[in-house]
């Protein structure tokens, strides 16, 4: 997975008042934040969110069941700026969990210039046609039966039909009043959206669960294990044959592919979200 194969453990950290700045593995920051860090060439101050960040994937910071759950993220966007004003497509596009400048790392590819804050994250370009391809091919690196994805929208109108990332229905996050959420062609209208964090996991091919805000918010039980083989995009959905359709309007904060969570998991990695968006003022 990651550089770290994903599961990078540090030792028992304490942070330091609301910086961020954790005393991890022996007096610096966990070596795997530290490889992000210096791919997106964060500041003191973000470089301890990034940190913060990774030790509550880790189980080791402050989220609600501290669940060690970093061995299942297989890509991570966080949509960093590098210190308080400065964020582009460049600080953007590192996967944090494998930080190297490469497809294969899941780097992402900014299509049509999206535009960037750091507030909002990654926003729609004027023209509604702004996209990132992750280059993550579900079927060629997930399980069938073990998947899911999780994004971060602020700023989104609760029409039109679009959808926030993925391959169309079979592997997508998408948004008509309600978000809806697919996975193998099933769906799950959660009832809830248009905005703040939406998350599914399938960990098995008859257990299929959506969450709003790390709580669960609907169940699909239908057998399946069908698996996409196109690319995931971020900011829209791949059609299939590589070309995007359905342009998400609104603004992405973090997105997250990963396997199947527990409701702990899930809870968790809203929590993670949640402290690096309140630490940037999202």
């Amino acid at each position: 997975m990651g550089i770290n194969g994903g599961r990078g453990i540090v030792g028992s950290g304490s942070v330091l008042g609301g910086s961020g700045i954790s005393l991890a593995g022996g007096g610096g920051n966990d070596p795997d934040a530290q490889a992000a860090i210096d791919a997106i060439g964060a500041d003191a101050t973000i470089g301890g969110y990034l940190n913060q960040l990774f030790l509550d994937f880790k189980g080791e910071g402050s989220t609600t069941n501290n669940t060690n759950f970093y061995s299942k993220i297989y890509a991570a966007y966080p949509m960093s700026p590098s210190d308080a004003s400065t964020i582009s497509a460049a600080t953007c596009k590192w996967n944090i969990i494998d930080p190297r400048n490469l497809d294969a790392a899941f780097r992402l590819t900014f299509v049509n210039s999206p535009v960037f804050s750091v507030i909002n994250g990654m926003e729609q370009n004027g023209s509604g046609n702004g996209y990132a391809n992750s280059h993550f091919v579900e079927s060629a690196n997930m399980t069938a039966g073990n998947n899911g994805m999780t994004a971060d929208v602020k700023n989104a109108p609760i029409f039109p039909n679009d959808y926030i990332m993925g391959v169309q229905t079979i592997f997508s996050i998408r948004k008509i009043g309600p978000y809806l959420v697919y996975s193998a062609s099933q769906l799950i209208n959660t009832g809830f959206g248009p905005n703040n964090t939406i998350s599914f996991s399938r960990r098995s091919a008859t257990d299929f669960e959506a969450y709003y805000n790390g709580s669960s918010v609907g169940t699909n039980t239908t057998n399946s294990s069908t698996q996409s083989a196109a690319d995931v995009f971020i900011g829209a959905v791949n059609g299939g044959a590589g070309s995007p359709i359905d342009f998400h309007e609104g603004d992405i904060t973090f997105a997250v592919l990963h396997d199947g969570l527990t409701d702990n998991e899930s809870q968790d990695l809203y929590d993670a979200i949640n402290t690096w968006n309140t630490n940037l003022g999202r």
